[in-house]
């Protein structure tokens, strides 16, 4: 017997013997029924006659999504948070770029100015440290953001996303000082780690479907 029709009788065998063995097992109507359809759907998913109306519709936005333990993000979230501000009075841009997340769409807001990308805002930081108002700046380095939004990855973002608020200082331009406010924070998981994406940029969300107990 040539190889093709070998191959084609030991799948058609396969496929009896799938389309029989629920007809022939143990079990209410029910289970049997719901057998047979997703065993029609398997075998011919696109015929016109196979009834898939019992089939879940995902909606577009929780495609890949996953369960969340809040607890644990927010904890390491608010790691990340202690890091930047630790690293950002201490002027230390080794330690400051590792709580970043710099790929493509991040950005720095101030009272006066948006900074977009790592490099601007990079230099950005470096002018502030380095000016006549540089070090001036004081800060608890306990502070805790509030207010979380933790989304999981779905069919745009392919990463856990989250927003939350806490405070930020901030150099004012031309004068040796700073203030506080309470800044918006925009954060990505990716390879398991938290970063900070976003200060006070367009990406932070208040969706309630994701607001944290």
């Amino acid at each position: 017997m040539p190889p093709k029709r070998i191959v084609k009788s030991t799948i058609t065998g396969l496929l009896l013997i799938v389309v029989f063995t629920p007809l022939q097992s143990c079990g209410n109507d029910e289970e049997s029924t719901e057998r047979i359809r997703f065993v029609e759907f398997v075998l011919f998913p696109t015929a016109p006659y196979v009834d898939k109306s019992y089939i879940e519709i995902v909606p577009e936005d929780e495609v890949a999504s996953l369960e969340i333990d809040f607890a644990a993000e927010i904890a390491a979230i608010q790691e990340v948070y202690k890091a930047f501000i630790k690293a950002y009075l201490e002027e230390d841009m080794a330690a400051l770029i590792k709580t970043f997340d710099t790929a493509e769409g991040m950005e720095y807001g101030t009272s006066t100015v948006n900074v977009y990308g790592w490099n601007n805002i990079k230099n950005y930081i470096e002018v502030n440290w380095h000016g006549p108002w540089g070090g001036e700046c004081t800060s608890d380095p306990n502070w805790e953001l509030t207010d979380f939004y933790i989304r999981p990855k779905n069919a745009k973002v392919a990463w856990t996303e989250a927003s939350a608020k806490g405070p930020m200082f901030y150099y004012v331009p031309d004068k040796p000082e700073c203030y506080n406010d309470i800044g918006q924070f925009y954060l990505t998981k990716k390879s398991d780690k938290w970063h900070i994406h976003q200060i006070d940029g367009s990406k932070y969300f208040t969706d309630s479907k994701y607001k944290a107990p």
